[in-house]
């Protein structure tokens, strides 16, 4: 049986990805790579859609901005990566459109579960329902879990590296100018 392939249309320079599998455009969906003026093709780029209308995507979620103005259809990924960046912030509204429901981003439950400063594949799939090939939802959370705390380590060690940069600085310009070393 031949696999179904996909090509990707980009809303802001007209650049057409593909070939590609399901799997890798659900990877660049779970990446935040997707935007929903984008559009899809599944038929060898003889007719396109919007990318939120892929269900496989998960883009069924509209933030509601501070001025009223509506972002989406995108998906959990998008939110964290706005999260990360500080465009929005754990009090804006996201409104479901698959069960037409509202909330503050604050009061749901993969915001709650899930390491929102940090986006990545890995955590797009905490509270979406969605587990893996390899696992359950526990196993997920888990491997997520892992990646965020090994991301904070590699931030904090470059937290430290600046500061001993800056120390040995200090303490170079101490010493040329005193004739001493500090302490």
């Amino acid at each position: 049986m031949h696999e179904r392939t996909w090509h990707l249309l980009k809303a802001a320079d007209k650049e057409v990805y593909g070939p590609i599998d399901l799997e890798t455009l659900r990877g660049w969906a779970a990446d935040a790579k997707i935007s929903p003026l984008d559009k899809i093709s599944s038929d060898d780029r003889m007719s396109w859609q919007r990318a939120p209308m892929i269900a496989d995507l998960q883009m069924d979620l509209l933030v509601q901005m501070s001025d009223n103005y509506l972002y989406g259809p995108t998906n959990v990924a998008t939110i964290q990566e706005f999260l990360a960046t500080g465009e929005i912030d754990e009090n804006v509204t996201i409104i479901n459109c698959l069960d037409n429901t509202e909330a503050r981003l604050s009061e749901l439950g993969w915001f709650k579960a899930s390491p929102h400063h940090i986006r990545s594949a890995a955590t797009t799939l905490l509270g979406t329902g969605r587990t893996d090939e390899k696992g359950g939802m526990g196993d997920v959370m888990q491997q997520s879990r892992i990646a965020t705390l090994e991301k904070q380590v590699m931030e904090l060690q470059r937290v430290v590296d600046e500061w001993q940069q800056a120390y040995s600085s200090l303490r170079q310009q101490f010493v040329e100018a005193t004739g001493r070393d500090p302490i």
